[in-house]
């Protein structure tokens, strides 16, 4: 476990890449809010998760019969806890996405775009300061 990062990881890595050669700026990585979100807006009350597969249960019910009962018990709390995070962002009027490490990995210009989209819905325009 000493291997696993809660910051900087790769996926966060190459999504933040992308952004960046697109000219989006002005996130910030690190930020006090409930699920400590990889990538944040401020400005623009936008938190941006990128979630470990294993760690945060991606189709979960697919492979949770194969795990031991701590297991079970330490991933299936790591969704519920991801739940009630996002439902408190949401109260305090922030935007939320999700991304999936698998789905970063396969096509990060899709979720690059998709950010831009909920940036643009919430104001963002290009250049801007």
């Amino acid at each position: 476990m000493s291997s696993i990062h809660g910051k900087d990881t790769s996926i966060e890595l190459l999504l933040r890449k992308a952004l960046w050669k697109e000219g989006i700026n002005g996130y910030r990585v690190s930020m006090k809010l409930p699920g400590r979100p990889d990538i944040v807006f401020p400005k623009y009350k936008v938190a941006v998760f990128c979630d470990g597969d294993f760690w945060h249960g991606y189709k979960f019910d697919e492979w949770k019969e194969r795990l031991s009962p701590n297991w079970f018990k330490k991933i299936q709390g790591n969704i519920e806890r991801d739940k009630k995070n996002d439902e408190k962002l949401i109260g305090d009027g922030w935007t939320i996405a999700h991304f999936w490490e698998s789905e970063i990995l396969k096509d990060v210009e899709v979720c690059k775009r998709k950010v831009i989209k909920v940036l643009v819905e919430k104001g963002f325009r290009k250049n801007q300061k």
